[in-house]
């Protein structure tokens, strides 16, 4: 019995693959363009890793390629099941009816189909642009729309709208009563409902009862880069308050603070963030855990894993949900887990991912469609990169990770760690001029502007960063401000979603930071872990406390970031770990206990500018691309060359800082050392050399700081640590023994605090 095809099915299965090939042919010459942009840039670095990825890796990048092609096909049957509708009535009402004129209109539709997409892109998610892209017409063009008006029209134009015309698309075809249009009309609509219906589940509150008599569970929420004196609570207030401004830069985080125990003086030993963020669940100074730059290989990553032993770690044999969720700036969580057994983050930075992420964002197409649910089991990569794990991605994922938990039963410490406040300051609206000179136009209007070979493939950055206007140095600071207040609204969907889950009278709430960002105070101009010059605002981190059930207060004596897992786990009641360096201030919260000061000890990070400091000639190191070299027997990381090791450990800046002084010290090119001492009450940012003038102080402190720097890293027989005790009413600067608990005094100058 044959078989035979009604004339319209014929008809329609014709004009079908008409249209198709003229969606092809517009998405053939995009993977061209993709292809030609691949081969004049690697993802915007033109140094000497973007010539090794053509020379050395160019059947990955080859390979990398053929992947995108799924993207094309799928884009290219997605474009002809939407725009068929449309091209029929138009040839139904043209002369021209022919197949070269069909393929035309299928050409010209998709383009503009595109054009549409790259809007909405401009509107949702305008981070996925190149940074040249911003300030281009189509990225101005929804200006055009007034303000008053503007939400409902976006909701119209770019919600509305697409569910619309895919809706008649499909109705469209199934009239048609064809197989082929069933059957692509029926696996359109699938896919649809099942991206909806998984989003909708998803964005549902989920209200739990009140937990109690359960062990107290924890979330410790940062912000990469955060200084701990900008927020409102520490005091400080944008230079625009007017608008979407006028709640300042955290309102969310000012009232949490005001319930909670804040500290005004919160330091990390490093400004750099994996090694912060080793110091922070180890408890152990960069020293003694090992990590002293934050391209490790794999023998100072394995020797640092079996050193150190974190908080999650112990929680686990207690039964705790440990996680950490975050994006790109979590990402070291991938290299050392440090007993968080659910990791949500981005892959951590190694070359190959590198060279993925160059790949997918050169094929612009990937992004602009497949950034959702249904698009991550296509390209489950995206999920992972960088620019794809934005805040909101974050913040999702911690609120669906907290209603599991709820039902669970299961208590938990956590980790949520945002990019939002890092450099270059790039934000979505209404973050990224929230806070801006209305009348600014310049070229650090969207994020800073930063030039990633310099960086890479130079070490003189600080010039051009300190001939800067005030206007650009004003338009960054409120970049900045504009990222504060994107973490802070990410923080504030957190504290809700815990409150929905009830778990909010349950959980111990941590906002701080793994280090801050200098932002042209005297002696500095921007970066962090790279220079003590200036006033340590690269080392001041945040730190509030909260503890349902504790009295707020504010605690201006310094604590330090290796103080923070102690005292969580004295206030949880967990046991501590004897390989901990930091100090317990749980007392201190329960107020059961009067705070004393801490001096704080630091050292800079990776040398990726060595910033001048006056009279002083600094070794000679070379770019980040000179010093590192890719691993391939290390998962493709960067890591730094063997060779360069000692010298960058030895090219170190370190830091003393005690309460009323600071002293650094710069090694020098001729291998002796500068010391540099400064009175902080009188000059906060380190303009003032005092170091001749004072004496009976300089002595004591250098004396200190150089104990400190000169001991190896035996955690438990080597390792100093400098501590205040008052004998006969006056202040005596001790540094314990290798051999005793008994501290030696160095100086009994009233003074030195």
């Amino acid at each position: 019995m044959s078989t035979t095809i009604a004339p319209n099915t014929q008809a329609i299965a014709a004009k079908f693959f008409h249209v198709l090939a003229g969606s092809a042919i517009f998405l053939a010459f995009q993977y061209a363009v993709a292809l030609w942009r691949l081969n004049h840039s690697s993802g915007g670095m033109e140094n000497k890793f973007s010539a090794l990825a053509k020379s050395e890796y160019m059947g990955f990048l080859i390979l990398q390629n053929l992947q995108m092609l799924i993207a094309y096909v799928i884009l290219a049957l997605a474009a002809t099941v939407i725009l068929q509708p449309t091209v029929n009535f138009w040839t139904a009402r043209s002369k021209h009816q022919s197949r070269r004129s069909v393929i035309l209109r299928s050409l010209i539709l998709t383009t503009l189909l595109h054009g549409y997409f790259t809007m909405r892109l401009v509107n949702t998610r305008p981070y996925f642009l190149n940074e040249a892209e911003f300030g281009h017409w189509y990225y101005r063009v929804l200006e055009i729309i007034p303000d008053a008006i503007r939400p409902i029209s976006l909701f119209l134009l770019f919600s509305l709208l697409p569910i619309l015309v895919i809706g008649y698309a499909l109705f469209w075809r199934i009239r048609r009563q064809g197989r082929l249009g069933r059957t692509l009309a029926a696996g359109t609509f699938a896919m649809i409902a099942l991206t909806a219906g998984i989003r909708y589940i998803k964005s549902q509150p989920k209200n739990h009862t009140v937990t109690t008599g359960k062990p107290l569970n924890v979330i410790i929420i940062g912000s990469d880069s955060l200084r701990g004196d900008r927020l409102g609570c520490a005091g400080y207030s944008p230079q625009r308050r007017d608008g979407l401004a006028q709640a300042g830069v955290s309102p969310i985080i000012d009232s949490l603070a005001s319930q909670s125990t804040r500290f005004e003086r919160c330091y990390t030993a490093i400004g750099s963030t994996m090694e912060s963020g080793v110091q922070l669940m180890a408890s152990q100074y960069p020293h003694t855990h090992g990590l002293r730059q934050m391209y490790p290989n794999k023998e100072t990553v394995e020797a640092t894993k079996n050193r150190i032993v974190t908080l999650p770690t112990l929680l686990q044999q207690r039964g705790y949900d440990t996680a950490a969720i975050g994006d790109w700036c979590a990402g070291y969580y991938e290299v050392i887990p440090q007993g968080m057994e659910h990791l949500s983050v981005s892959t951590f930075d190694n070359f190959k991912i590198y060279m993925s992420q160059a790949v997918v964002m050169a094929h612009f197409v990937v992004p602009l469609y497949f950034d959702h649910l249904l698009g991550y089991q296509i390209f489950p990569q995206l999920e992972a990169f960088a620019q794809f794990v934005t805040p909101e991605v974050v913040t999702q994922r911690v609120a669906d990770r907290l209603s599991k938990v709820a039902r669970e039963q299961k208590p938990f410490f956590w980790h949520v760690f945002y990019s939002c406040n890092h450099l270059p300051y790039r934000n979505n609206e209404p973050y990224s001029s929230m806070f801006s000179d209305p009348k600014y136009s310049g070229s650090n209007k969207n994020g800073v502007d930063f030039d990633i070979d310099s960086f890479i493939g130079g070490t003189d950055l600080e010039s051009k960063w300190k001939a800067l206007p005030p206007k650009e140095i004003q338009q960054i600071k409120a970049l900045y401000d504009g990222s504060t207040r994107q973490f802070d609204d990410c923080v504030g969907k957190i504290l809700k979603a815990l409150k929905q889950n009830g778990l909010a009278e349950n959980t111990i709430v941590v906002i701080t930071s793994d280090h801050g960002d200098d932002h042209y105070e005297p002696g500095v101009t921007l970066g962090h872990g790279l220079t003590f010059n200036g006033g340590l605002h690269g080392n001041h981190v945040p730190l509030i406390v909260h503890v349902p059930g504790s009295s707020p207060q504010v605690i201006p004596e310094t604590v330090r970031l290796i103080d923070l897992i102690p005292s969580l786990a004295d206030l949880i009641s967990q046991e501590k770990s004897t390989t901990w360096e930091g100090k317990s201030f749980a007392n201190w919260i329960r107020q059961t206990e009067k705070p004393t000061f801490r001096p704080f000890y630091g050292e800079t990070g990776f040398p990726f500018i060595q910033f001048r400091v006056k009279g002083v000639k600094r070794p000679k190191l070379p770019p980040m691309d000179e010093l590192n070299r890719i691993d391939p027997d290390y998962n493709y990381q960067f890591v730094l060359k063997d060779e360069y090791i000692a010298p960058l450990i030895a090219a170190k800046q370190r830091c003393l800082r005690t309460r009323y002084w600071k002293i650094v010290c710069t090694p020098t090119a001729q291998g002796t050392r500068h010391f540099g001492l400064f009175q902080l009450g009188k000059d906060p940012n380190g303009e003032i050399d005092l170091a001749s003038e004072r004496p009976e102080v300089f002595v004591a402190m250098k004396s200190a700081l150089e104990h400190w720097m000169d001991q190896k890293s035996n955690p438990r027989s080597q390792i100093s640590f400098l501590t205040a005790s008052r004998s006969d009413g006056s202040w005596q600067w001790c540094i314990p023994t290798t051999k005793t608990k008994n501290p030696q005094p160095i100086s009994r100058a009233a003074g030195i605090r």
